[in-house]
């Protein structure tokens, strides 16, 4: 047996430090760049047509998902870059602010993962020959994950799992017992192996080690090309915010000090054993692990941006509302990133989501209040122009309006909010028709959809139950119709970019929005609600 050999650990405590600073930085203002995307939505007025058009959305879209921009991640300063960016467009379009204290933002809490708060240390003791001790600060070496348990965990033994996985034809747990010990597993799933993806998730190993009774679990990366960070900070949510078990992430030269140091072979050659299939189940190791784990949770703050166009000099009674979420995932921390090894800290654009809609968006309240200037706007009702953040973390944005117009219109919010058209992914429609979602909200929707004229195809879905910001107002009563032109493989990687985005597609879209939104403006009596059965 080779000794283990453990790396230095003198500059660890300054690298929490500094990562501790960061996650405290998240969520903060950044007046330098908000007054420099203040200046982007003043130049956007100025170089923009009030016709809708192709080079309008095309250049509304390119700031959004600039690298500039920064993946627009909600509370990060892409996201204040982004709102401050639209309120300054739609203040140069005098519309009315319809966010908080007379502002075009609208500002909300979520939970942004968690935090270390207290003292957080790891120690592992060699068993034999020399009973050897390390124990590690936070940071260069080791992370506690989001999920886990706070406080003291004793030392208990520790045992290698290889991927975590117990399945009727795969058992990663074959004849090891580990009830009360420390698990080691590698992340991710054997390769070439799809029916086992689903169990890859840190959240879903850490659910079976504790159903096994383990006492914790300990994360390796290794040479594996689909996982990205090699350690996952706290505040990152990966699947779940709720206490698990004692969980935490390594480095690979700390896993390849514990895994390497056995008589298997090294770190490498362990891990392409598992990887490759050749082996499924692990093996204890001489090892006993205990540490020391504080987290709490972090609250971060996101902002809706959120403006009114009236038709009269008074607000109208009902009013139509026309939104999509201006937030995206960032640098890969602020949602599901769909990305691969390092790609997932690259930049997430976000053009075609949905850089998409709220160019549309910007699109559709230029055309509108050109009309008014000119006295030529003749509709019924107001309209409401809504850019959303949070919906990549869970539709934080739009549930939090929801709420405060619970508050004010003492639960009813329909007919005052008559309908809401919701914009999200319109960017790559090519040969495909457009998806209108949400018909079986309102009676009215199918007759209406079908009045539309226009040169693409319409594919209609009754179901408004959707993984998207119109849910909220519609589980509030609104009938609600959500555009969209369909996933593609580019959807949460770094690879959804301008590029990629059909402009004359996006600018059908935008016309046909256009028109569905005069239609629905000029009803007679606003769409009724239904409660969609499946």
């Amino acid at each position: 047996m080779n000794h283990l050999k453990f790396p230095t650990c003198c500059a660890m405590h300054c690298v929490a430090v500094i990562l501790f600073s960061i996650c405290q930085s998240i969520g903060a203002d950044f007046p330098e760049a908000e007054a420099k995307a203040k200046e982007h939505g003043q130049s956007a007025i100025k170089s923009s047509a009030a016709t809708i058009n192709q080079g309008d959305l095309k250049n509304f879209l390119e700031r959004l998902a600039s690298e500039e921009y920064e993946g627009r991640g909600t509370g990060d300063k892409g996201e204040r870059m982004a709102t401050a960016y639209l309120a300054s467009f739609f203040e140069g379009l005098d519309l009315e602010p319809a966010g908080n204290d007379g502002t075009y933002f609208q500002e909300f809490g979520f939970n942004a993962g968690k935090e270390m708060n207290s003292e957080n240390h790891l120690t592992i003791q060699v068993h034999e020959p020399l009973g050897l001790v390390r124990t590690f600060k936070p940071g260069q070496h080791y992370l506690p994950v989001n999920f886990s348990i706070s406080g003291e965990i004793k030392s208990a033994r520790t045992v290698f799992a290889g991927f975590g996985i117990q399945d009727k034809e795969y058992n990663s747990f074959e004849n090891l017992n580990v009830k009360d010990a420390w698990i080691l597993v590698f992340r991710g799933s054997p390769k070439d192996r799809k029916e086992l993806q689903k169990f890859g998730p840190l959240v879903n190993k850490a659910q079976q080690a504790k159903k096994l009774g383990a006492r914790g679990i300990i994360y390796m990366k290794g040479p594996n090309p689909g996982v990205g960070k090699m350690l996952v900070p706290p505040s990152q949510n990966v699947g779940s915010n709720n206490e698990i078990l004692p969980s935490i992430t390594i480095s690979d030269e700390l896993a390849g000090s514990l895994l390497g140091g056995t008589d298997n072979g090294s770190f490498k050659d362990v891990f392409e054993s598992f990887y490759n299939g050749k082996k499924v189940a692990g093996f204890p190791l001489p090892y006993s692990v205990s540490a020391q784990i504080g987290l709490s949770k972090k609250e971060d703050k996101g902002r809706n941006v959120i403006a009114r166009l009236k038709v009269k000099e008074n607000p109208s009674e009902e009013a139509i509302m026309v939104g999509g979420h201006i937030d995206h995932i960032g640098l890969g921390t602020r949602g599901g990133t769909r990305a691969k090894g390092k790609d997932t800290s690259l930049i997430h654009y976000g053009a075609d989501d949905n850089a998409s809609g709220i160019a549309a968006v910007m699109e559709l309240a230029q055309f509108y209040t050109d009309l008014k200037k000119q006295g030529k706007l003749d509709l019924k009702r107001d309209i409401i122009f809504a850019a959303w953040s949070g919906e990549e973390m869970g539709l934080f944005g739009s549930k939090h309006f929801v709420k405060k117009q619970k508050e004010l219109k003492e639960d009813k919010i329909y007919p005052s909010i008559s309908a809401y058209l919701n914009l999200d992914m319109i960017g790559r429609l090519e040969e495909k028709p457009l998806i209108v979602h949400g018909t079986g909200s309102s009676q009215s929707w199918d007759a209406l959809v079908d009045s539309i004229a226009t040169e693409m195809k319409i594919e209609k879905s009754a179901n408004p139950n959707l993984p998207t910001d119109s849910t909220p107002l519609y589980n509030a009563g609104v009938p609600i119709l959500a555009l969209f032109t369909g996933l593609h493989d580019d959807y949460h990687t770094p690879a959804d970019t301008p590029d990629k985005i059909d402009y004359a597609g996006l600018l059908k879209v935008t016309n046909y929005l256009q028109s569905l939104t005069s239609a629905t403006a000029n009803r007679k009596m606003p769409p009724d609600y239904v409660k969609f059965k499946k």
